[in-house]
C-alpha cells in the first residue's frame, strides 16, 4: 500500500477508539485512496467488490464514517442528496461547481472568496472553523446541447 501516512493516521484513530484495522477496513481505505475525485458509496462498493467480494455496503458505510471521523475523508451531498466522499488529507481546500444536468463536479479555489468569507466572519464576530461552498448550474457542455 503506497498510502503509508494515511494508513498510519487511520490505524492511530482506530486504536484511540479501541478498534482494529480489519482486512475489510484496509481494503476500503486502499480502494478509496486510489480513486480521484468524488465517489458515491455505490461506486466504492463496485470497486471494492473487485478486490474482496465479501465486503458489503454496510461495512463500507461504517468504514467511510470512520474515515471521515479520522480526517482522511469528507462527506458531501453534492448530487441530488446522494452522499459522496472525497479525500481530504494532504489536499488543499477547494469548493465545488456541480452541473445539475450531467452531474459533473468541478473543484475550484479562489483567494478572493476565501478572504471575503474570513472578512464576513470577523465582521460578525464569528470564529470560522470550516466551510463548504457548492455552486449548482449547467456546465458548458450541457449548455451547448440545449
Amino acid at each position: 500500500m503506497e498510502y503509508v501516512q494515511e494508513l498510519k493516521i487511520f490505524e492511530n484513530y482506530l486504536a484511540e477508539n479501541n478498534m482494529h484495522l480489519t482486512r475489510p477496513r484496509k481494503v476500503i481505505l486502499q480502494v478509496f485512496l486510489q480513486t480521484e475525485g468524488h465517489m458515491e458509496i455505490e461506486e466504492l462498493f463496485e470497486k471494492t467488490k473487485m478486490v474482496d467480494k465479501n465486503i458489503g455496503r454496510a461495512t463500507i458505510y461504517r468504514a467511510m464514517n470512520l474515515l471521515v471521523e479520522s480526517g482522511l475523508a469528507q462527506e458531501n451531498s453534492l448530487i441530488e442528496d446522494k452522499k459522496c466522499f472525497e479525500r481530504v488529507y494532504g489536499r488543499k481546500h477547494h469548493d465545488h461547481l456541480v452541473c445539475t444536468r450531467c452531474k459533473k463536479i468541478e473543484e475550484f479555489h479562489h483567494p478572493m472568496i476565501e478572504r471575503f468569507q474570513e472578512k464576513t466572519a470577523k465582521k460578525h464576530q464569528f470564529t470560522l472553523i470550516s466551510h463548504h461552498m457548492t455552486l449548482f448550474g449547467v456546465c458548458q457542455n450541457c449548455n451547448c446541447n440545449m
